[in-house]
């Protein structure tokens, strides 16, 4: 299991490329999902929509499960072994996964023009934050290797504008680990400019 969202209860599977064998990653997208029985991961996997018969015997041993929203019984082969997910859907995408993106089912948008931190959209839990530790450790990296991003640190950007009421001039004055130290500088560079303020950003890691 790559993620899980309780916004649209989302639950996102990954193919990983391993050791340059598949060069491509495969996205297995549930939505909105009722029930769920998997295990740690699998080696191959097959999907497919449950028989009638088995559709009963799995929905039968979830008393708490309604199926009459349109859910469908989705079974899960890998060798030798069945497991379920119990959805409305499902989707997959396969292609070249960019080492920044964090699933090909949540990208930047004309409504979200930020830098997804979460492979699904929705509440982030907080899961893949990296700790301060892990900051400066990655500023120290080699960065000619290419890793993936799947973690990040939030940041405290000080904005300036420097202009006119008329023709703003903003621009970024500063970049602080945290909330105090960056209101700490707001505070000497207020009398100094149009307007000062702090914008929290994602850092990828």
């Amino acid at each position: 299991m790559e993620a899980y969202s309780a916004s649209h209860g989302q639950l996102l599977l990954r193919s990983n490329p391993i050791d340059d064998e598949h060069e491509t990653t495969i996205d297995l997208l549930f939505k909105p999902v009722e029930a769920v029985k998997i295990r740690d991961g699998f080696a191959g996997l097959v999907v497919r929509c449950a028989t009638v018969g088995e559709a009963t015997q799995i929905m039968a041993s979830l008393p708490g499960v309604r199926a009459d929203r349109g859910d469908r019984v989705f079974v899960l082969e890998s060798q030798g072994r069945s497991d379920y997910v119990v959805s409305m859907a499902v989707g997959w995408h396969e292609g070249i996964l960019p080492r920044t993106q964090g699933s090909f089912f949540n990208s930047a948008n004309a409504h979200m023009r930020r830098w997804p931190t979460d492979p699904l959209d929705g509440l982030n839990a907080g899961f893949n934050a990296a700790s301060i530790q892990d900051l400066v450790g990655a500023l120290h990296a080699d960065h000619q290797q290419q890793t993936r991003r799947d973690r990040f640190r939030y940041v405290f950007v000080l904005m300036t504008d420097v202009g006119s009421e008329n023709r703003p001039k903003i621009s970024g004055a500063g970049v602080f680990l945290t909330e105090a130290d960056a209101e700490e500088a707001q505070a000497l560079l207020a009398p100094k400019v149009a307007s000062c303020w702090i914008e929290t950003l994602p850092v990828a890691i």
